[in-house]
């Protein structure tokens, strides 16, 4: 499940089926020491970020990955996440990642980016597609770009399938083709929320239940890839606790007989030590 500061009183009461969470770095950047503990203590975490803008060109932001470092030490996630876009510039903060020429320069630019990101976090870290309603002229595919990102920068992938279906319908894109374009060896974790039609254009809501074709679509992955985590995201429109269980069920029917959590770190350690 995503943290949401709407859903705190839900997750902290610690509700049967929430296997593991996902934080946004920025919620927590500054004051948060003591709530970031209880939450690490309480569940398996992974780590989302969307500050670091990767695909601005030049230098990363070292305050910005500085404070997201601080984050990664205080909850010891997993792994680590973070959008294929840009979200700044010297001039503006867009406050949303937006696309990237998908380009060798810009290939080249994003593999450094993200091992500076790995060497400064010491964790592995997973590259998020995302939905847009431009298109960017490029040399390759999205598909092609993300899997010679992963086997340049040695990372891996959260692919996000919301987005994934926002984009179908925004650009005439199959979003099964696009799945057998992705080295599915590489994908890690999946995103999973609602979309619907915003001013006329398709937007990635996350304000209601999971549609079934993004259902088929997580069980069309999980066939194939070693997925560990499937996120749940709900930003808005909060239902009651009832919902939220019904669909952290049918998130573990997805997994079969495969694991349906991840190990709890700190929980390994403190049995390691007795």
């Amino acid at each position: 499940m995503a943290y949401r500061p709407g859903l705190a009183a839900w997750i902290e009461s610690r509700p049967i089926g929430l296997g593991c969470l996902e934080l946004d770095a920025e919620q927590f950047y500054k004051g948060c020491e003591g709530q970031l503990q209880s939450l690490a203590e309480a569940y398996p975490l992974v780590l989302h970020g969307s500050g670091l803008s990767l695909g601005t060109p030049g230098a990363l932001d070292q305050e910005e990955l500085g404070l997201f470092s601080a984050v990664v030490r205080l909850t010891d996630p997993s792994w680590v996440s973070e959008h294929l876009g840009f979200r700044r510039t010297a001039e503006v903060d867009l406050a949303h990642p937006s696309p990237i020429p998908l380009t060798s320069d810009m290939l080249a630019s994003f593999v450094d980016h993200c091992r500076e990101v790995m060497e400064g976090c010491r964790k592995p870290l997973l590259i998020e597609n995302i939905a847009h309603h431009l298109q960017v002229p490029g040399e390759m595919s999205e598909p092609e770009f993300l899997n010679r990102l992963c086997d340049e920068a040695g990372c891996g992938l959260l692919v996000d399938l919301t987005a994934l279906a926002v984009n179908g319908r925004t650009h005439g894109i199959d979003p099964r083709d696009w799945l057998e374009a992705i080295e599915h060896r590489r994908i890690t974790q999946v995103h999973i929320g609602a979309y619907g039609r915003d001013g006329g254009r398709w937007s990635d809501s996350h304000a209601d239940r999971v549609p079934e074709d993004i259902w088929e679509l997580a069980r069309h992955v999980i066939k194939s890839a070693p997925v560990r985590a499937v996120i749940l995201e709900r930003d808005r429109s909060f239902p009651h606790a009832s919902e939220l269980r019904d669909e952290l069920r049918r998130i573990a029917g997805l997994s079969g007989d495969r694991p349906r959590s991840l190990p709890h770190p700190r929980r390994a350690v403190r049995s390691a030590q007795r």
